[in-house]
């Protein structure tokens, strides 16, 4: 009886430690704010996009970056309503809704402030 009963702790311990190894969870989701800038050097004007301390010189070094995000996240943008043309993501649609349906299909919640 004495080694079925060990038997049977030894299980329970080890089905204890699998849960604590297992617990830890899918990391916390984040909320941030996106920036999109002007770079005024030369004859052209280069946009780059910025969350926090880090910058995406495309959409596609941007996606990459929001890859990482855990689902459940946020992203928030206001760009107001000035606009010199060329810019990414707000000069076209399409573009502006593949990348919604981007931030949809990774579960990632993008609220875009409407400007004036």
């Amino acid at each position: 009886m004495s080694r079925v009963r060990a038997l049977g702790l030894g299980l329970w311990l080890c089905a204890v430690a699998v849960c604590a190894i297992g617990g830890e969870g899918a990391p916390d989701p984040v909320r941030r704010e996106l920036q999109l800038i002007y770079v005024f050097e030369g004859p052209t004007t280069e946009f780059l996009f910025l969350i926090g301390q880090s910058g995406f010189r495309s959409v596609a070094s941007l996606k990459q970056h929001l890859e990482t995000w855990p689902a459940g996240s946020e992203l928030r943008w206001a760009p107001g309503c000035m606009r010199l043309g060329g810019e990414p993501l707000l000069s076209s649609e399409e573009e502006l809704e593949a990348f919604r349906a981007f931030l949809a299909h990774r579960g990632i919640s993008f609220v875009l402030v409407p400007s004036g």
